[in-house]
């Protein structure tokens, strides 16, 4: 459970400068992620790759998504 201090801590961390880094650094792993072939050598293969590639791209978003939301709750 996240306690309100953990969430004022989180509200510091996103208006720190540091969290532009954070920030810049999820914008690069999901370009990255995007710009990595999915074409593997069988149709599920490439399913699968295809679904574990936007999975991560999600997981990511998710993540700043929900550190955002606490922080607006604190």
């Amino acid at each position: 459970m996240i306690t309100k201090a953990d969430k004022s801590q989180i509200k510091q961390l996103i208006q720190s400068p540091a969290w532009r880094v954070v920030e810049q650094i999820a914008q690069d792993f999901i370009t990255r992620t995007r710009d990595a072939g999915v074409v593997r050598d069988t149709e599920w293969d490439t399913l699968k790759s295809a679904l574990s590639q936007e999975g991560q791209v999600q997981g990511i978003n998710g993540l700043i998504q929900e550190l955002y939301k606490h922080a607006q709750d604190a």
